[in-house]
Formats: structure tokens, sequence, C-alpha cells
């Protein structure tokens, strides 16, 4: 049980770290933008803007504004996955492992996985268009793509939610069988 709060802990930590530098991660990225922000000597880069667009304009304050807004979808999505992600951590660091609290939790983090994935695909092509509009006619995109890893998520997210139902029925046939005498 010790290995579990301390692992539980630690990932705790680290999802609320998360939660505050992913906001702050968007802010600086769409001063920067489109130019990727690099850490470490180019070891980690962050780029805001998905895709291999091709900008061949100065962005606007408004195409910054708008990107930053349309960026923000998806950054809610995460930051509601990171909330839950420290909420069900926080539970198992005080060893409460089986509660039907823990059961939302996972399901929440399912529903974020599934309406992220789901949503990616358009707010990239969405995007595009924002960050290429004043290019020169020719040379404007719009690409909506899912590709194996957004399928793989989807799958994933489906079945954290199957197990959330699993657990919530496990929780409930405990509850009966602690009140049969």
């Amino acid at each position: 049980m010790n290995k579990i709060k301390c692992v539980s802990g630690f990932l705790k930590y680290l999802f609320q770290l998360l939660f505050i530098a992913i906001p702050i991660l968007q802010i600086i990225g769409w001063i920067a933008a489109p130019e990727p922000l690099a850490f470490f000597e180019h070891i980690f880069k962050f780029t805001v803007i998905p895709g291999n667009y091709e900008i061949l304009h100065p962005l606007t304050i408004h195409e910054r504004f708008a990107g930053f807004g349309l960026g923000m979808v998806p950054t809610a999505i995460e930051l509601f996955l990171l909330y839950y992600l420290i909420k069900l951590f926080q539970s198992f660091q005080r060893n409460d492992i089986f509660s039907i609290s823990n059961v939302t939790y996972i399901r929440n983090i399912g529903y974020a996985l599934f309406a992220e994935q789901f949503f990616y695909p358009f707010y990239q092509g969405l995007m595009g268009v924002i960050v290429t509009m004043n290019n020169p006619s020719g040379h404007r995109y719009a690409s909506v793509t899912f590709t194996q890893v957004n399928l793989g998520i989807l799958l994933t997210a489906l079945m954290v939610i199957l197990i959330s139902w699993i657990m919530a029925e496990g929780y409930r046939l405990r509850e009966e069988q602690l009140l049969t005498v």
C-alpha cells in the first residue's frame, strides 16, 4: 500500500504541475507563434500550431487571438482530464481505492480522452484556416487528419469508460453484499 501512496503522490504532483504549465505554455506559445518554443537546447520543442502549415506572413494580432481562442478548446479538455487524474491519484494517495467517486473520476477521464480525440481533427483543420488565411492565394490550407494514433486513443477512451462501468457494477454488488445478512 505504501508504494501505491508514493507513486500516486508523485503522479498527483506531476499532473498538478502540468495543469499549471499547459495554459502558461499556450500563452507564451501564441506570443512566439509561429516559431516553436524550444527548451533544453532544442531537445524539447513545443508549438501551439498543429500540423506542418506553411505560414508565409507574420501572424497578426487577430490571428493570434483567434488561434489562442481555438487552442483553448483542446486545452480546456486537457485541463478537465488532468483535473480528474489529480482527483483520482489524490484518492489513491489516501488509500481510497475502490470508491464510487473513483469510478466517476475514471469515467470522466475516459470521456475527456474521447472528446479530445473526436475534436482534434476539426481543431487542426480550423487552425490551418486561421494561420494561413492571410497567405497568398494557393498557399492557404485546411487539413483534417485522423490517424492510427487518434483511433488508438479513441479505443483506449472507450475501454476506460467500459472499465468505469464495470467498476461501478462491482461497487454496487459489493454494497449489496455488505447489506445482505
